[in-house]
């Protein structure tokens, strides 16, 4: 069952592609930007309107504008800012974070992996603990690939009622790879590996 408003959704979002696009964009940009906002949500709510796809690229070009202007801002004004985003818990978790520096790529890419919350952390943390923009970017893209791909297409499924297995199967995965190799890529004190 579904509301009678989603036929007029649908009908107007296929008249009206590239507005639909564009909010979809936008609001994924602003949800990282400012983490309350859930933006995701909005894309992925998309996948029954316009299809999978259609809804992943809004979808991933929000999150690497949008996590590249987190990652900027907390470089820029540094925790003097994140102060009016984030608690102060939070604030504490990133600064006692620190990441091997041969190992920034990889790490960044393991922790967007979490998903929610998690990544606008992580997105304002780089900057904050200045891991290098190349290696945040590059590791940005291919770990919204590496989870975004499957999950909208599984999600798309989960819409027509195929795959449910698999879409648990998946998050079991990940969820296995994230607990087995934080070791791997955090130092627990404060010196930093070289």
């Amino acid at each position: 069952y579904y509301s009678s408003y989603f036929d007029d959704l649908t009908v107007w979002a296929q008249g009206h592609l590239v507005l639909f696009y564009l909010f979809l964009f936008l609001i994924k940009v602003a949800g990282i930007i400012w983490p309350p906002l859930p933006g995701g949500i909005f894309t992925l709510g998309a996948i029954p309107v316009i299809g999978w796809w259609q809804a992943y690229l809004p979808d991933l070009l929000g999150s690497l504008i949008g996590s590249s202007v987190a990652y900027w801002i907390a470089r820029k004004w540094g925790v003097s800012f994140l102060r009016k985003i984030f608690d102060e818990e939070t604030i504490k978790k990133m600064q006692s974070v620190r990441v091997r520096q041969d190992r920034e790529f990889e790490a960044v890419f393991l922790f967007r992996l979490f998903g929610s919350n998690v990544v606008e952390i992580v997105c304002y943390a780089a900057g904050l603990l200045r891991v290098g923009f190349r290696n945040y970017f590059f590791a940005t893209i291919l770990s919204h690939a590496a989870i975004g791909l499957p999950f909208y297409y599984f999600a798309g499924n989960l819409f027509q009622g195929r795959n449910i297995l698999i879409n648990f199967g998946l998050a079991a995965g990940i969820l296995v790879l994230l607990y087995f190799s934080k070791k791997r890529y955090l130092i627990e004190d404060d010196r930093i590996a070289h």
